[in-house]
């Protein structure tokens, strides 16, 4: 069994190894409510965590984006994801930081994984973090930045990890000035209190928490294989 870390994001993508290779994942159990509550959620459709005392949850995405469609059930989620956070005590403009850039992988996943309709996002509160997920089991990032010729030769998921997170980086044109999105999610959220990690294929890299978010520490590592982008982000309320 599968004890419960107090992290949603190693969680999550347990439960995404264990819809992409059921028969591997098949003798293993997760303790905990969370776990069953997402794994109804990706199997419905349905999300959870909006409710008045809440303080996690997750929205399995629709085919379209609920931002462009102006879904009233997804903005009201978000919103309680901000209330929660700021309901403990976190400070406002710190709160709209992380909303916000869980909004922008939101929308990544319609911009990239030709596979929004297995999107999930999921958040968790507690006294001392807010951390929160986007997951998808679309094409990965390898294949996502191949689309371009500037990217084609990369050999593998770590190369090509190592890549997205740099200016302008993206499968358009470099022309096209297209690419700032991880870059500015690096620039806004990784300090002394936070740390982000990205997992696609069978590779996964982590940014640490630092005082130098252009030059920090990155940790690039072989994992097993694992469809799609996993995107992880927790913020502390004490630096590590």
């Amino acid at each position: 069994m599968i004890q419960n870390s107090g992290r949603i994001g190693p969680l999550i993508e347990l439960l995404a190894g264990a819809q992409q290779f059921p028969g591997e994942y098949n003798s293993i159990s997760f303790a905990g409510a969370f776990a069953s509550k997402v794994r109804e959620a990706w199997a419905t459709g349905k999300p959870f965590g909006g409710g008045f005392n809440d303080q996690a949850g997750a929205f399995p995405l629709p085919a379209e984006n609920p931002v462009e469609t102006r879904d009233q059930t997804w903005q009201q989620w978000l919103l309680h994801a901000e209330n929660a956070a700021k309901n403990r005590g976190f400070p406002a403009r710190l709160v709209a930081s992380l909303i916000g850039a869980m909004g922008e992988m939101q929308d990544n996943v319609y911009e990239h994984s030709g596979a929004a309709h297995t999107g999930l996002v999921a958040y968790a509160v507690t006294d001392c973090s807010f951390e929160f997920v986007v997951a998808d089991r679309g094409m990965g990032v390898l294949e996502t930045l191949r689309q371009n010729p500037d990217y084609a030769h990369l050999p593998d998921a770590g190369a090509a990890l190592a890549e997205a997170i740099k200016t302008g980086v993206s499968r358009y044109p470099t022309s096209t000035g297209r690419g700032q999105g991880f870059v500015q999610l690096c620039r806004s959220m990784v300090t002394d209190r936070a740390e982000l990690r990205f997992r696609s294929g069978d590779h996964a890299l982590m940014l640490c928490p630092t005082h130098d978010p252009l030059n920090g520490d990155q940790r690039l590592s072989h994992t097993s294989a694992l469809a799609g982008m996993t995107i992880c982000a927790i913020w502390r309320a004490e630096a590590l």
